[in-house]
């Protein structure tokens, strides 16, 4: 089943977009409601897309100001909450420039700079919180066969940061182009040199790259490297469609039996699946935390049909192993 979700407190693509004049106006406490809402359906890890956008953070920061949210303190609700329901958390600490321009994060110096003093900030605000698991590092490229190398380059100066300022901190990326990977020796030699723990690839359907079909042969080669070079797989199971064209249409919520089939395809194969996003995607029909179209309470209630009926086929084995 779904174990974690990405959050985002505004969407960085406004043509995607259905909920974010709805989370713009989140108070803080609506804020740790949704969070309350996830943890109740077996959500435990929580992925914040990112902590600044367009040049302005979510948080009370010294290096942008801060986004006109009626929340105080998204970020340190969501870590509140999170802590509250022993959920775990990746800050995504990047898009402190253009996001539409990822090789900006790679080679301008001054978004390396705000990135390294975000980094520092964050681990000195939040550090104290038990929910602050980790770090998630947005500025993604696709992979074409390999991951290039300037990324591997980023990606390995960011956990450098993120080991200095804050020493038990994991670190997560979640790459696209996951259909294009050659995951062969050469493959298995950059899992290693890139240094992260964990590695969420885009499963692509809802982006209509791959079919649920194709992601056992897909994750079943990417296991094989990843056991090799002994680096947590998971899945970033996307759970949307577009409304119309990809990437210029609104995200909607997918369809259930689509869904169904990539959870069956991904689970056997992965340590976690998380999903692309429990945010705008699914509501608990009475939810205080309102965020997305009507159709999110019926992706929802038909989620949760198969998370309860899950748990209690999991409960009866564990009852039947006990008793004998």
């Amino acid at each position: 089943m779904i174990t974690g979700s990405f959050l985002d407190f505004v969407h960085h693509n406004p043509k995607e977009t259905t909920w974010n004049e709805q989370t713009i106006a989140f108070s803080d406490k609506m804020w740790e409601a949704k969070v309350d809402e996830m943890a109740e359906i077996g959500i435990e890890y929580l992925v914040v897309l990112s902590v600044a956008l367009d040049y302005k953070s979510f948080y009370p920061s010294k290096i942008f100001h801060k986004w006109d949210l009626k929340a105080q303190d998204p970020l340190g609700a969501v870590l509140h909450a999170a802590e509250r329901n022993k959920m775990k958390v990746f800050l995504g600490a990047g898009f402190y420039g253009d996001w539409t321009k990822p090789w900006e994060a790679f080679s301008d110096l001054g978004v390396r700079q705000k990135t390294k003093a975000a980094i520092e900030e964050l681990a000195l605000q939040y550090g104290d919180y038990r929910s602050f698991y980790g770090f998630y590092w947005p500025n993604e490229l696709g992979i074409d066969g390999y991951f290039p190398q300037i990324f591997i380059d980023h990606v390995n100066e960011c956990n450098n940061l993120a080991k200095a300022n804050l020493p038990k901190a994991k670190t997560l990326i979640a790459p696209y182009g996951t259909n294009k990977a050659i995951p062969d020796a050469t493959y298995v030699k950059q899992l290693k040199e890139l240094g992260v723990d964990i590695i969420a690839y885009q499963d692509e359907v809802g982006a209509r790259k791959s079919r649920p079909e194709d992601l056992s042969k897909i994750f079943s080669a990417l296991k094989k490297a990843h056991q090799q070079a002994e680096v947590l797989l998971w899945a970033d199971m996307e759970i949307y469609e577009f409304a119309g064209e990809i990437l210029v249409s609104p995200l909607l919520p997918g369809n259930f039996q689509r869904i169904t089939k990539q959870i069956d395809a991904l689970s056997p194969l992965v340590d976690e699946i998380i999903c692309y996003q429990y945010l705008g995607m699914m509501n608990k029909p009475n939810s205080l935390a309102f965020a997305g179209t009507k159709e999110s309470k019926e992706l929802y209630k038909a989620y949760t049909a198969r998370y309860k009926t899950q748990n209690e086929i999991k409960f009866s084995k564990f009852a039947n192993e006990v008793n004998g």
